[in-house]
């Protein structure tokens, strides 16, 4: 137990140095330091800062899975997704971008990985590969399927689902970054961000054949 409990402190301390100082601005030693143990000891659970690294890629990975499993937002084949969310109405369409959005700007682990990447994507390039897929091309692959699928099961008025989908996605990454830095002011960017997904709704979305 306690093996697995400084393994997670290393991942916690890393996570957190990376946040400030970017990976490349974090050393091994750091860590160990932040931690109370010495480098030598760090080694015995992690081969190397990558690795330290790595790690936290794979439990922010289990982190986001476990949040859209806890919420029940449809995952599987698109077809199926699609029906699923066309079934729903707004305001469980509300609850599910509510629950993802304040999952990136208030969990502790995933805003820190959120700013990490941030920090790090200008200076090393497999940061810049992560951030480029965790927050912009899987978003918009994800969201361009959904959407196209929607608009061909008639949920969805017809129009060019890419950017359909950048039209819904832009606004909630951009209020994400707004008020990131405000903590206090969640309030403010929650209904802001409700605004934004009723305006969508009625540009867009189609119930019992009729454009709302």
């Amino acid at each position: 137990m306690e093996r697995r409990n400084t393994k997670q402190l290393i991942l916690d301390e890393a996570l957190e140095l990376f946040s400030v100082s970017g990976y490349d601005g974090v050393t091994v030693k750091d860590i160990a330091d932040a931690v109370g143990i010495k480098d030598s000891s760090l080694y015995k659970h992690f081969k190397s800062k990558q690795e330290i690294y790595d790690s936290l890629l794979e439990e922010m990975d289990a982190r986001f899975a476990e949040t859209v499993s806890m919420y029940r937002l449809p995952q599987g084949e698109i077809k199926r997704v699609a029906a699923e969310y066309g079934r729903n109405d707004l305001v469980w369409l509300k609850q599910a971008c509510e629950a993802i959005f304040l999952f990136f700007l208030k969990d502790p682990k995933a805003s820190r990985f959120r700013k990490m990447l941030m920090i790090e994507q200008y200076k090393n390039s497999n940061a810049a590969k992560t951030f480029q897929n965790w927050f912009i091309d899987s978003a918009m692959h994800f969201q361009t399927e959904l959407f196209s699928e929607m608009i061909a099961q008639g949920f969805f008025r017809k129009g060019p689902a890419d950017i359909i989908a950048l039209q819904f996605y832009a606004p909630f990454y951009l209020i994400l970054c707004q008020y990131d830095t405000m903590p206090e002011k969640e309030g403010d960017a929650v209904m802001l961000l409700m605004r934004h997904i009723e305006q969508f709704a009625i540009v867009y979305q189609i119930r019992n054949g009729v454009v709302k």
